[in-house]
């Protein structure tokens, strides 16, 4: 079977290998389609968070093909959407139900960009999730960022009658968005820079701004106007500012325009360490939340806002690259300009 693996920086390889072998736990699937990551796109670009070698893709979803004695209610010939997460459930933050900040997460699946991929501890609590007839493997494969988007959101608890700001609309800005209308926000504003993006938020309804062609912090407050608060005079008045692009000078404008008592909610990763204005969090007392991954209950939720049709992720798939071309896939992933998901399929 091929299997994707990192090479260097800008270099991804298919290499052949033994297809995998289920343990009495475990599970091996025949992947539908695998999604590329933003944090996949990082270890690409820059070689963040990964090591020479490594098995890449962990947005997947495909057909149980073998499954372990152990295993009671998975069976060959099920599709599965499937949470990667596998944390130890020993360690304190388990312990506490962080599962998702676990000291030694080694039940974890990847290599999802691949023929085969092996799904250890299977049946673990919001593991893997039987597929209904309807949904497609692409859309499966967004279990993953849906759980990301849901894990955000619920842990901001965002006033949905008061004004939101959603900035960077790659998939993890695109599902928050849609986590936070199918949750009955009301004025939502989402910020980006690719026309592409833009224009798939916009079909939902939502409002955007290109941050290009127009200066956000002016656009802001002609929206919704300012608040006042001690020693910041003349703020914005958002509630809620969710910072889902990475982009450095964002986390300046977030912190600008929210309100005092606002929440700025962080789920994207940078390249660099930004600088944060601390005067203003405190003279402000805003919340500044950092939001990673999720716990299995995020994934049970988000698993069924996408089985009852709650949220819709075909409409963010731009490109469909076939396995054989995987490299293309992630240069095409990281051109943002032209692109939203790509997904990569068997061929």
């Amino acid at each position: 079977m091929r299997s994707a693996r990192w090479q260097g920086i800008g270099s991804i390889g298919l290499i052949e290998e033994q297809a995998p072998v289920p343990g009495p736990l475990d599970v091996v699937l025949d992947v539908g389609a695998c999604g590329i990551c933003g944090s996949d796109v990082h270890a690409f670009a820059e070689g963040a968070w990964i090591a020479e070698g490594s098995a890449m893709g962990h947005e997947f979803a495909g057909t149980v093909s073998a499954a372990g004695a152990g295993i009671r209610d998975l069976a060959v010939g099920h599709r599965v959407a499937v949470n990667p997460m596998g944390p130890c459930g020993t360690c304190a933050q388990c312990a506490a139900g962080r599962t998702n900040l676990c000291a030694d997460p080694h039940r974890s699946a990847r290599g999802g960009l691949g023929d085969q991929v092996l799904v250890p501890h299977a049946e673990m609590d919001g593991r893997l999730f039987r597929m209904p007839e309807g949904m497609s493997f692409e859309e499966g494969a967004f279990l993953e960022p849906l759980s990301v988007a849901v894990r955000a959101v619920r842990s901001a608890a965002p006033d949905l009658d008061a004004p939101i700001v959603v900035a960077g609309l790659g998939s993890i800005g695109q599902c928050v968005l849609r986590v936070l209308q199918a949750a009955g926000a009301r004025d939502m504003l989402g910020i980006d820079v690719s026309p592409a993006r833009l224009k798939v938020a916009a079909a939902t309804g939502a409002a955007v701004l290109d941050s290009r062609s127009a200066d956000a912090h002016e656009h802001i407050l002609d929206r919704w106007g300012t608040s006042n608060s001690p020693y910041q005079p003349g703020s914005g008045n958002v509630r809620t500012f969710f910072e889902c692009s990475g982009a450095l000078p964002v986390l300046a404008l977030a912190t600008a325009v929210t309100r005092a008592g606002g929440t700025v909610a962080v789920a994207g990763l940078t390249s660099t360490t930004p600088p944060v204005d601390v005067n203003t969090i405190v003279q402000k007392e805003l919340r500044l939340l950092g939001s990673f991954a999720y716990t299995p209950v995020d994934s049970t939720e988000a698993f069924r806002l996408l089985s009852e049709g709650h949220v819709q992720v075909a409409p963010l798939v731009s490109h469909r690259v076939p396995l054989s071309r995987v490299a293309e896939a992630f240069a095409t992933q990281h051109a943002v300009d032209g692109s939203v998901k790509v997904v990569v399929v068997p061929d």
